[in-house]
C-alpha cells in the first residue's frame, strides 16, 4: 500500500505530498491538479512496464498523453527548476516493511517526449518494485472518460487474458465487457463484497456485478453475446409476473453502462490492489454513488486501495459514511482539497481533518460550499 506520494515540479505541482490512506480523496475546483497527481503515477506505471526506466520517463503513453517536456514543466518552482522528482514510500501487505522510492529525472532542451533519468538522486529496491501494485497486474485505471453504451464491445486477448486490466486506452475502460465474459464465472477474490451476504451463495464476479447493479437501477441482469471476437451487451429488468425483456446497451440508461466498468473492476480486484478512478459519480444519481462509495468501502477494508478524484459531495461524504458505520477503520481515509497559492499559482493542497464523528472540521471556502449557498438564496438559510 501506497503511503505518502510527492510530486515536485509537474505541471502545476511544484512541491505537492499526499498522506494516501486506504481511500484516497482527491477534491477542489477544475483546473487544479487533481488529474495530474493520477497522471504522474500513469507516467511511472508505464515506463516501467515497457521498460523504459531506469533510463527514462516515457511521456506518451496507453493511458495518458503530456506530449513534450515543455508541457509537464512547473511553471513557478520556488527551488530545483531543472529536475522532476516522484517519490513514493509504501508498505508491505502487513503493513510491517516500509520502503521508499525516489525517481528524478533531467528536464530537456529541446522539448523531448521523453526525460532522461537522474541517477544521482534516483533510489529505489527493484524487488520492492515488483511487489507495488502500481507497478503490477493488482491495477486498474478508469478515467473521467471510460466508455458508456455501444453497439460493440471488443476484446484483446493478451491485454485481459495475462494482464487482467479492464482498460488500455486513456483508462475508457473498453474492455470492460470482454473481462467480464472471460472472467465472469471466476468467484470475486473478497468473499466479504457479496451483495447478500446472508441470503446469497453466488459468488461468481457476473452474479455479483448483477447485484450491485441494484445500486444503480434495480432489478439489472446482463448477458453478454459473442460473434467472433465482438461482444454485445444486453440488458434486462424485472418484470412481475413476467419473463424479462432483453434490450441493447444502447437502449438503456447511460449511467448502468458507464458504471458497469467500475463494479467489474472493484468485485475482481483482491486484496493488495490499487485502483485508479476519475469521477466515479458521473451519469449515476445521489443514492447510486452511496451505493456505490458502500462498495469501494467494503473493498477498502478488505485490502484494496482507492485513489479517487471526485467533485461530488456524495462521494465524500459516503466515504465519512463508511467511516461511521464502521465499515472503515479511524484513520482508513485521506481527503484533500486542491486550490491555487494566490502568490505563486502552484496547486495548494488542504488535508480535511475528520473528527471522531466522521466530520470534516477545516473544510475550506469552497469546500463543496455551494449546497449551503444555494440554501441561503432560496431560503434564506444560515448555518
Amino acid at each position: 500500500m501506497i503511503k505518502n506520494y510527492t510530486l515536485h515540479n509537474f505541471k502545476i505541482h511544484d512541491n505537492t505530498s499526499l498522506e494516501l490512506g486506504k481511500i484516497t480523496l482527491l477534491t477542489g475546483v477544475n483546473g487544479m491538479g487533481k488529474s495530474s497527481v493520477i497522471q504522474s503515477m500513469l507516467m511511472l506505471r508505464e515506463s516501467y512496464l515497457k521498460r523504459d526506466l531506469p533510463d527514462n520517463l516515457n511521456l506518451r503513453g496507453d493511458s495518458f498523453y503530456v506530449g513534450l517536456s515543455s508541457n509537464i514543466i512547473n511553471w513557478n518552482p520556488t527551488e530545483d527548476a531543472k529536475h522532476l522528482v516522484i517519490e513514493l514510500t509504501a508498505t508491505d501487505a502487513d503493513e510491517i516493511k516500509t520502503d521508499k522510492s525516489r525517481f528524478s529525472f533531467n528536464y530537456l532542451a529541446p522539448d523531448k517526449t521523453y526525460l532522461e533519468s537522474n541517477p544521482d538522486d534516483t533510489s529505489y529496491d527493484t524487488d520492492h518494485m515488483k511487489s507495488l501494485s502500481l507497478f503490477n497486474q493488482d491495477f486498474q485505471y478508469l478515467s473521467a472518460f471510460r466508455y458508456g453504451p455501444m453497439e460493440i464491445y471488443q476484446s484483446d486477448e493478451m491485454y485481459v487474458d495475462q494482464n487482467r486490466q479492464i482498460s488500455k486506452s486513456m483508462g475508457r475502460g473498453e474492455y470492460g465487457i470482454y473481462f467480464l465474459e472471460k472472467f465472469g464465472n471466476e468467484n470475486v477474490p473478497i468473499a466479504q463484497l457479496n451483495y447478500n451476504p446472508e441470503t446469497e451463495k453466488d459468488l461468481s464476479l457476473k452474479r455479483q456485478v448483477e447485484l450491485w447493479m441494484n445500486e444503480i437501477a434495480e432489478g439489472t441482469s446482463l448477458k453478454i453475446d459473442q460473434t467472433g471476437n465482438q461482444y454485445k451487451l444486453k440488458l434486462a429488468f424485472r418484470r412481475q409476473g413476467k419473463s424479462p425483456l432483453w434490450v441493447d446497451a444502447l437502449n438503456t440508461g447511460f449511467g448502468i453502462s458507464y458504471t458497469l466498468s467500475l463494479l467489474t473492476a472493484i468485485l475482481s480486484s483482491k486484496p493488495g490492489s490499487l485502483i485508479l478512478l476519475e469521477n466515479p459519480e458521473a451519469h449515476i444519481h445521489p443514492a447510486a454513488q452511496a451505493g456505490l462509495m458502500r462498495l469501494i468501502s467494503l473493498a477498502a477494508a478488505n485490502g484494496v486501495q482507492f485513489i479517487i478524484e471526485t467533485h461530488s459531495d456524495h462521494i465524500v461524504n459516503g466515504a465519512l459514511v463508511g467511516l461511521k458505520r464502521e465499515i472503515l477503520p479511524a484513520g482508513s481515509v485521506s481527503i484533500y482539497f486542491f486550490e491555487r497559492d494566490t502568490d505563486t499559482y502552484n496547486a495548494h493542497l488542504t488535508k480535511m481533518e475528520i473528527s471522531e464523528e466522521c466530520r470534516i472540521t477545516n473544510g475550506p471556502d469552497g469546500f463543496f460550499t455551494q449546497l449551503q449557498s444555494d440554501m441561503e438564496v432560496l431560503f434564506g438559510f444560515r448555518n
